[in-house]
């Protein structure tokens, strides 16, 4: 509601995020969902330690290796999810708790026969994709995908239901102690890729076990074939949105692979873990929120949420995106050995750094389109974008290397969030100019700082700039967590 200003003067409209249902949504994601977002953080935080430990432990193409199974777990990940895990939120909205259990057992056992198809058919598409052989960690990894479906759509009924407790005992399981796994069979059995994706797919497969007993999933009934036809309509599009999403974000993997070898997937894979991580807490994010949007509905109200959330995540960008990039070279110092030779990698995390920008515009239109129910719209984006991505990494690898892969995500999420824009027709609107300029000064800031020297002297001015950028981002914080602070 927008109130009136003073006789004779047009109304005066109220910015998104101060409105008072705005303002509460506001606040529960930055509040009561951060906490499932320390969860995560905690996850990330063993990753980065696990990191340096992997990287020497397995050599350049053994890690090479692993990054190439992962990127394939991920692919079969979607295929096995059937779009399932976003359905199961929006049904538990729209239709409640045993609606959503039973397309849980829906989606369990759409894993199941996607990952035994992959089984069958390993030995005629893993030599095509350059891994030989079907076996060790190429076979590993489509158990470890399969596994990793079943959890990601217990995880989304866990969180439209608030149950933190269930909620991070599962997530950890698959994550963390997967990561600590991983490491002790990397020295209890040996240094190779297959012994890194053994251990995460032990771990996951202890998190299905439990998740499972934690949202008592109900059995699909002949009856309920309405049910799961809706759920499918809904969720199939978005596994070629997915698949597309996974090809902005790995299929360079292989494109690098093919042209330069695996030495230079190691080094591709090193940065890019690292400068990814805004689009990934952004993806966590997402998830986490998605409920709120959902329970919001499209419309005025759910355009307000979504536009005042932008807008939020906008501020933050830039000091996340200057200070990450201003600590790269410390980070990839401790991440890779010289062998890596991560003085040469600043740019190519610099760039991929400030993809999270349109990354975040995108994810914005993306749940605009998801509340009014319109997935293939999603699908379609993503897929030409992912293949302007791979156009652009064969055009760009031979003369550019690994520079030119990253070059290609940056353009490719930009083109992708032109093509969500336009069935949107410009929703959600009202985009303050406050948080979009600061975000366009934090990208060029963070591929300023580039050119920033990495010796004795440059490191203490880095250390002092990214100290700068936490208290930056500290403050940009707590102006989003107290509106009215902000307008005194």
């Amino acid at each position: 509601m927008t109130p009136p200003g003073p006789v004779g003067s047009p109304p005066r409209t109220v910015p998104a995020e101060q409105r008072p249902d705005v303002t509460s949504a506001l606040q529960g994601m930055f509040g009561r969902d951060s906490l499932y977002l320390l969860f995560w953080f905690l996850q990330v935080l063993v990753a980065a330690l696990a990191t340096p430990l992997a990287t020497r432990l397995l050599g350049a193409p053994e890690y090479g290796a692993f990054a190439a199974a992962n990127a394939l777990m991920q692919v079969l990940y979607v295929l096995g999810g059937l779009g399932l895990q976003v359905a199961v939120q929006k049904y538990f909205e729209d239709r409640g708790i045993d609606a959503a259990r039973r397309l849980v057992t829906l989606a369990l056992l759409g894993a199941v026969a996607v990952t035994a198809l992959a089984e069958l058919t390993g030995p005629l598409w893993s030599p095509a994709l350059g891994f030989g052989d079907y076996e060790g960690a190429v076979r590993l990894a489509v158990l470890w995908a399969g596994t990793s479906a079943v959890t990601a759509t217990v995880l989304a009924l866990l969180r439209s239901q608030d149950r933190l407790l269930g909620f991070s005992v599962v997530s950890l399981l698959q994550s963390v102690v997967a990561e600590v796994l991983s490491l002790v069979l990397l020295i209890a059995l040996a240094p190779t890729a297959e012994a890194f994706v053994l251990g995460r797919l032990a771990a996951t497969a202890a998190a299905v076990v439990v998740g499972v007993g934690l949202t008592r999933m109900r059995t699909v009934r002949l009856r309920d074939r309405d049910l799961a036809r809706g759920a499918l309509i809904f969720g199939l599009p978005l596994v070629p949105a997915m698949l597309g999403s996974f090809v902005l974000g790995a299929a360079d993997r292989f494109l690098l692979q093919e042209e330069l070898g695996q030495t230079a997937v190691a080094q591709y894979s090193v940065a890019y873990n690292i400068a990814a991580l805004p689009m990934l807490v952004l993806s966590v994010l997402n998830s986490v929120w998605l409920p709120r949007f959902f329970a919001a509905g499209s419309g005025a109200d759910g355009d307000a949420v979504i536009t005042a959330s932008r807008d939020a995540l906008y501020r933050l960008l830039a000091p996340v995106m200057v200070g990450l990039s201003v600590a790269a070279p410390l980070v990839l110092a401790v991440w890779a050995p010289a062998e890596y030779r991560p003085d040469g990698l600043l740019l190519v995390t610099a760039v991929v750094i400030v993809s999270a920008v349109p990354y975040t515009a995108g994810l914005s239109a993306t749940r605009t389109l998801l509340m009014a129910s319109r997935s293939r719209t999603i699908a379609a984006a993503a897929v030409v974008a992912s293949v302007v991505n791979v156009v652009l990494n064969l055009w760009w690898i031979p003369p550019l290397g690994i520079l030119g892969a990253a070059l290609a995500t940056l353009v490719a999420y930009s083109v992708q969030h032109l093509l969500l824009l336009l069935p949107t027709r410009g929703r959600p609107f009202g985009t303050r100019r406050a948080g979009l300029v600061q975000a366009l000064a934090g990208m060029a800031l963070a591929l300023a700082v580039v050119e920033l020297p990495t010796g004795i002297g440059g490191t203490v001015s880095r250390t002092a700039l990214a100290v700068a950028c936490l208290a930056w981002f500290w403050l940009a914080y707590s102006r989003i967590r107290s509106p009215k602070a902000e307008q005194a």
